[in-house]
Parts: structure tokens; C-alpha cells; sequence
């Protein structure tokens, strides 16, 4: 076959073969727009091809398809110009437009999609593309050539060969991910050791993990707010809480008179915080609770216990490990730690070294008296919901043990603002209340920004919500179950994507009146039909979910 392809290439002028590179690298440069939105959702899975593989499943395959409706109109509009107009030498080129009309129209239509998280070019991301850019160029080539061997017979592919490209735009992507795999590996090893020896120059300062289910930055943002008022504090920003995300803090923005990090460490996978615990190596670990989040990732409730507890096994000798003893697994992860240790919560809580009670909620916040060191200090904060004590105590006795008084933990807990898109109160005029829960994908935060939002008597409650993720074989009865607390706590519910049905099932079964319940193609379509609610409005927005789900 390679004779046959050399021969080929032979037979053809020099014009033609400059001509048809020409055509062949433009059809690269527009299959990488072609391909945009696979890589977003690569980079959205932390560039792990399963995580795309889910994605096309969860969307029920809805970009292969349209993919296949590119490469099959492109190719019968090609081929019906090839039967009419055989004759003239100038359809090998003209006919190849169709394809790049079709294909630039298909960018143009997509492009018109709302990203709720754009594509960063980082320098991974744009390696990644230049790799793609290289595979699609030989495989155009490729196809080209074999196209030429058929010249001449009937119906001959030749460049319509070249139209069936889209459909394989995930693979090709996901086979420059593979190819260059190593390398990543290799430079990810090297931020790594980088931000080892940065940490190792700074023997002295105090380096804390928190991991847990959910609460992990609003335990990290408050506990470092506690800190800061003895010590010079450093934390991860934003949702930085990867081991790439935690290196490009420490790398690039530890200051070098910190005195202590912070480090919020997430998981998806068994063996994710003992790879971030190798890194930070901290004096003090906190587990603010635990869940069934990302339980279709972890495979079981047991794996996620065993991945939150490597924080715990991994910290360093003489260090002392926190717990929230309102959470059940937390508990039970308590019990099975060794060493120094600790557990917080309510009075309730067996063992509670710092507890809370008395505990009053409001639309005007949480308020709570905290125990510490036989002293009571009732704290009024601006935070909604009722997890905000036991992130609080939680905080507060750790800060309590590193010398922070009393005094100064109460005053950053009454002063402390909601973490943005965690239970966020904002007030948009007169009659409308927003509560922005849009970070929070979890079954007991849910249930807690629901008791929330059951505060604002006076108010219409409504919910806009897409329902929970990744819970595996859980999934459906916990939306199902997540629809019945709507219907016993909403007036309305804007409804959202796959889950919809299943919330809807458990709304009507709480007795919610279907014509309150609302199943929206968009996000636009239920901020569309929140304005038509007169009167006073508090609305909840519950889990804005990333584009990968």
C-alpha cells in the first residue's frame, strides 16, 4: 500500500500536492475549533480520559452526533458535487470548500453555547493542541492519499474521505493526551519537587491540610481569617485544592515570610490527598465531613473514608488531627485515628474538646454559643446555614491551640462574609432575595441551603436547581429525595438537565402542586420564568454544575 501511495504522489503535479498541503492544513487548523469543546471537558476532568468518556455517556453521546450530522452532510454534499461536475478539474478543490463551509457553520453554531467554564491555555493545554493540530495533519494526509489511490473509478471518495474527520475528534484529542502523557508526567513531577524544596526552605512554618466531603473552603477561608490575627497566613486560592493547583500556590504566590499554609485538598480518586499530603507534609489535618459526593468516582462509601483518612496517616510525626464530630463518618474516622487528636461539634458529640449549642437560625444569619477552654461566648454571624457552627468550632479549636485568645476567634466568626457561591446572600432590590449556593454539589449541603432557605417565611421560595452528580447507582433516589425536600420547603422549582424528571417525581410525591414545578432547558429559561414570581422572592441557586456534567 505504501508503494501504492508513493506512485501516487508521484503522478501528481507540484501544484496540486502544494495545493492539496494548503487544504489539508487549513481542514487541521478547523477541526481544532472543530474539537473545542472536547478539550474543555478534558481539561474540565482534570485531563483524564474517563471523565470525557462519562461526559459523552451522561449527554447521551449528543457531540458524536453531531459530529456524525457534520461528517454525513458534508460528505453527501460533497459526493453530489463530485457526480455533477466529474468532469472539471477544478471540483477537487471547489468541492473541498462544502467541507469547510459545513465546518466553519458547525463552529460558528456551537460557539453560540454559554461556557460556564471556558478552555484556559495553559501551557499543558496549548501543547495539547499542537499535537492534535499534528495527528489531524497526518491523518488528513493519510486519507488524502488514500482518497488518490481510488481516483477514477466510480463515485470515487478522493478528498471526501477528508469529510469524515469530525467523527473522530474525542479519539484524536484523547490520543494527543496519551502521546504526551509522559512529558506532562515528567513536568508535573518537576513543579512538584520544586514546590517540596520551596516548603523545605521554610522549616518553621506551620502547614495545615483540611479535606472533607464539603466545607473544605469555607473551613479554609475562616480558619485562615483566625489565624491571621497572630500569624502571617498563606492559603490556596479559589478552588486551587489538586496537586497542580496546590504546587502553582506554593511555587508562584507563598510569601517568603509566611509563617503558615493552608492547603484545601480535594479528591476524586482513592490515593488524590496522599499525593497532596506528600507534597504539603502538614503539621495539622482537619476533616470537616464526610459524604457520598463523588461516589461514583470512589466506587463506595468506604474508599471515600479511606481517602479522606490519608490526610490523617500522612501528617507529620507529633501532629495533631481534628475532626468534625457532627458528621457520623467523621466520628468514625475519629475513633479509628491514633496519635494526637481531636473532636468538635455539638454538645451532643461524645468527647467534643470544643463544642457549640443553643443554636438559632434566621435570614439574618446563624447564632450559636461556643464552649472553649470553660469559657461561653455567644457568636452572632452573618452565615447562612446550619453547618456554620460546626465549621466554626472546628476552626476555632485549632486556632484556640495555636494561640490565638478567645476574643479574637469571636470576633472574626461575627465578622466573617460568606464564602462567594457557599450559601451567598446577596440582595438584588427590594423584593428578591438571592441565596448563591452554586459551588455546592453534595446531598447534605442540599439539604442544608434547603433549611436555609426555609427561613424566609414572608418570601416565595423558589429553587432553581440541575440536581446532584456522581453519585454512581445512588444517583436517582438521591434526586428523587432531594424533590421531596424541595416540595416540603419550596413554592417554586426551576428544574434543570437530565435530573430533572427525578426531581420532579420527588416533588410531586412530598404533595408540591405541578404547576409550581417548572422542567427549564436553561439556566435562561428559569431566571426567565423566577421573573414572572410577584411579590417578595427568596430564590435559591443550588449547584451550578461545570459544563462536563
Amino acid at each position: 500500500m505504501n508503494t501504492i501511495f508513493v506512485a501516487g504522489l508521484r503522478n501528481l503535479p507540484l501544484t496540486d500536492k502544494v495545493l492539496w498541503l494548503v487544504m489539508i492544513f487549513l481542514m487541521s487548523v478547523i477541526m481544532l475549533f472543530v474539537s473545542r469543546k472536547i478539550f474543555q471537558i478534558l481539561q474540565l476532568s482534570s485531563y483524564r480520559v474517563r471523565g470525557m468518556v462519562n461526559w459523552l455517556k451522561i449527554t447521551r453521546f449528543d457531540y458524536q452526533i453531531r459530529y456524525f450530522a457534520l461528517a454525513f452532510l458534508s460528505a453527501i454534499a460533497t459526493y453530489v458535487f463530485i457526480a455533477c461536475f466529474y468532469g472539471y478539474e477544478a471540483v477537487r478543490y471547489l468541492g473541498f470548500l462544502i467541507f469547510m463551509v459545513f465546518s466553519i457553520l458547525f463552529v460558528v453554531l456551537t460557539r453560540r453555547e454559554k461556557e460556564k467554564v471556558p478552555i484556559k491555555f495553559t501551557a499543558r493545554m496549548i501543547r495539547l493542541y499542537a499535537v492534535t493540530f499534528i495527528i489531524y495533519f497526518a491523518l488528513g494526509i493519510c486519507l488524502w492519499l488514500l482518497a488518490h489511490v481510488f481516483d477514477g473509478m466510480m463515485f470515487a471518495p478522493q478528498y471526501a474521505l477528508l469529510t469524515l474527520m469530525p467523527l473522530l475528534a474525542p479519539w484524536v484529542v484523547a490520543l494527543a493526551h496519551y502521546l504526551i502523557l509522559p512529558l506532562e508526567t515528567l513536568n508535573n513531577y518537576s513543579y512538584k519537587v520544586r514546590a517540596k524544596n520551596r516548603l523545605a526552605s521554610m522549616p518553621e512554618m506551620i502547614r495545615i491540610g483540611i479535606t472533607g466531603s464539603y466545607g473544605k473552603t469555607t473551613a479554609k477561608v475562616m480558619l485562615a481569617k483566625m489565624l491571621e490575627k497572630k500569624y502571617r497566613v498563606s492559603y490556596s486560592q479559589k478552588s486551587y485544592n489538586t496537586p497542580m493547583g496546590i504546587c502553582k500556590v506554593i511555587n508562584n504566590f507563598l510569601p517568603d515570610d509566611a509563617q503558615v499554609f493552608i492547603a484545601e485538598m480535594g479528591a476524586r480518586y482513592v490515593g488524590d490527598i496522599e499525593e497532596l499530603t506528600k507534597i504539603v507534609e502538614p503539621n495539622y489535618g482537619l476533616i470537616t465531613a464526610i459524604g457520598n459526593q463523588h461516589l461514583e468516582t470512589f466506587g463506595s462509601i468506604e474508599n471515600i473514608m479511606d481517602t479522606k483518612f490519608e490526610l490523617i496517616e500522612n501528617l507529620k510525626r507529633g501532629g495533631l488531627a481534628l475532626f468534625n464530630g457532627d458528621s457520623e463518618r467523621a466520628r468514625t474516622l475519629y475513633d479509628k485515628a491514633g496519635g494526637t487528636k481531636m473532636i468538635t461539634g455539638s454538645q451532643d458529640v461524645p468527647g467534643a474538646n470544643v463544642c457549640y449549642k443553643d443554636v438559632e437560625q434566621d435570614d439574618e444569619g446563624v447564632n450559636f454559643t461556643l464552649c472553649i477552654a470553660d469559657e461561653e461566648r455567644r457568636v452572632c454571624t452573618k452565615l447562612l446555614g446550619r453547618h456554620v457552627p460546626s465549621v466554626m468550632t472546628l476552626c476555632a479549636a485549632l486556632a484556640f491551640e495555636l494561640g490565638v485568645s478567645t476574643d479574637e476567634i469571636v470576633s472574626v466568626c461575627e465578622n466573617m462574609e460568606p464564602v462567594p457561591h457557599r450559601l451567598e446572600l446577596i440582595k438584588n432590590g427590594d423584593n428578591m432575595i438571592i441565596i448563591d449556593d452554586a459551588y455546592n454539589a453534595n446531598v447534605e449541603g442540599a439539604q442544608n441551603a434547603l433549611n436555609a432557605l426555609s427561613g424566609f417565611v414572608e418570601s416565595t421560595k423558589v429553587i432553581i436547581t440541575p440536581g446532584l452528580v456522581e453519585l454512581g447507582k445512588e444517583e436517582k433516589q438521591a434526586n428523587i429525595e432531594l424533590g421531596r425536600q424541595i416540595g416540603e420547603v419550596c413554592d417554586r422549582a426551576m428544574l434543570l438537565g437530565e435530573r430533572a424528571p427525578f426531581l420532579k417525581e420527588g416533588a410531586l410525591s412530598s404533595g408540591m402542586n405541578e404547576e409550581n414545578i417548572f422542567v427549564c432547558a436553561s439556566l435562561d429559561e428559569a431566571v426567565a420564568k423566577l421573573r414572572t414570581v410577584e411579590g417578595k422572592v427568596a430564590v435559591l441557586f443550588e449547584n451550578d454544575l461545570p459544563d462536563n456534567f
